[in-house]
């Protein structure tokens, strides 16, 4: 059973009485009755109208699952599908005091019609005269309402002037997403409306985080580095001064099956090439006062690539151990914040920050992303990581 459709409901009932057979005993009437407590519990289906003998009889038991099938059995019944067509349901009988209860091995799946049919002509002491009619009851769980709609939350980065050489973009949405289809429900538009063709590295497997709510975005490296086959055949992606879309479609499904609540569109424009590594020598750093949580801050130059920053800068305390807090980043990626857990001591901490810290157009302090063979090769960083030292002074 889908734990998607499953929730609790309110006891539901429903009868369906067929007319009392001429000879029947004064008053006797067979009814059909359906209990559905919700997805938690399989819920029953009873007959009521049984005479005591039978009802006795019943109790008795010996039965085999034929048998029993033959005088009441309940079924599922496929949409378009004919009567010989049901499916039977797996369950137990008994005889809870004046009624004869089916009780389902599992609870009845939401929006599929069951079908209950009983026949009193199978009962052990069928009444002389003319068979009675058979009874049937029909039930349908009402479907759940569906779930609040999934929507882009944001794509980073966040400005709206982009270098023209950028590598990535983040689609963060608000639920877990379908896989497979990104590429399919994603584009990028010049001012015109005109799709950027082969603008995106279409990968085998997309790059999602392990929430699936977070989708890497690159474009395509072939157009960005000068001196590419796809470059001189299809042009760079991006061009300075120009204006571009990116534009998400409605109709990708999320994980659940269901549409976007909305399209999602961030329009921008191509600013000049970023060819310079960011360099932490330029930043700007607000310390703290030791005695308070105030936020260490880092101010940039330039946006940097919002993922890493959330992953990638550390801070150690006076004592060389690294400190708890949040980090959060601001300003559209030039500004990074940690607020510690504990108040600051006086003293001198550490920003540990790993060199594969990238800005938007993929050169990390390591490294620029492409190097110009009519320039000369800017100089590298080799350590993994650089520190940045702040002195927390007292109040």
């Amino acid at each position: 059973m889908s734990a998607r459709f499953r929730r609790v409901l309110p006891i539901l009932a429903l009868t369906m009485t067929a007319a009392t057979a001429p000879d029947s005993p004064p008053g006797a009437a067979f009814a059909i009755h359906w209990t559905d407590p919700g997805a938690q519990a399989p819920g029953s289906i009873e007959v009521t109208g049984i005479d005591a003998e039978n009802l006795a009889a019943l109790a008795r038991g010996g039965w085999d699952t034929a048998k029993w099938n033959s005088l009441f059995d309940v079924s599922v019944v496929p949409a378009g599908a004919s009567n010989i067509d049901r499916l039977p349901i797996a369950g137990n009988y008994r005889v809870a005091g004046d009624r004869l209860r089916f009780i389902p091995r599992f609870p009845m799946e939401p929006g599929l019609l069951h079908r209950a049919s009983f026949r009193p002509s199978r009962l052990p002491h069928a009444a002389p005269g003319p068979p009675a009619s058979d009874i049937l009851g029909e039930h349908t769980r009402p479907l759940p309402p569906p779930p609040p709609a999934t929507f882009v939350v944001r794509a980073d980065p966040g400005g709206d002037r982009l270098p023209e050489n950028l590598l990535k973009f983040y689609l963060h949405f608000s639920a877990p997403m379908s896989r497979g289809e990104a590429y399919s429900r994603i584009r990028l538009l010049d001012a015109s409306g005109r799709p950027r063709d082969r603008a995106f590295l279409e990968l085998g497997e997309e790059l999602w985080d392990p929430s699936g709510t977070r989708l890497t975005l690159l474009l395509d490296p072939g157009r960005i580095k000068r001196g590419l086959k796809p470059r001189e055949d299809l042009g760079p992606i991006l061009e300075s001064g120009r204006a571009y879309t990116l534009v998400v479609d409605r109709e990708w499904p999320d994980a659940a099956g269901y549409p976007l609540r909305e399209s999602y569109r961030k329009a921008f424009r191509a600013g000049t090439a970023d060819e310079t590594q960011p360099d932490p020598k330029t930043w700007k750093v607000e310390a703290p006062r030791a005695g308070t949580r105030d936020a260490l801050v880092l101010v940039f130059p330039e946006p940097l690539d919002r993922a890493l920053l959330e992953r990638v800068l550390n801070v150690k305390g006076p004592d060389g151990s690294f400190l708890t807090g949040a980090i959060e980043i601001g300003d559209r990626e030039t500004r990074w914040s940690f607020r510690p857990a504990q108040p600051w001591r006086s003293g001198t901490v550490q920003v540990v920050v790993d060199t594969t810290l990238e800005d938007l157009a993929g050169n990390n302090i390591a490294r620029p992303f492409e190097v110009d063979v009519l320039r000369p090769v800017t100089e590298r960083v080799e350590a993994e990581t650089v520190t940045i030292p702040v002195v927390i002074a007292p109040r």
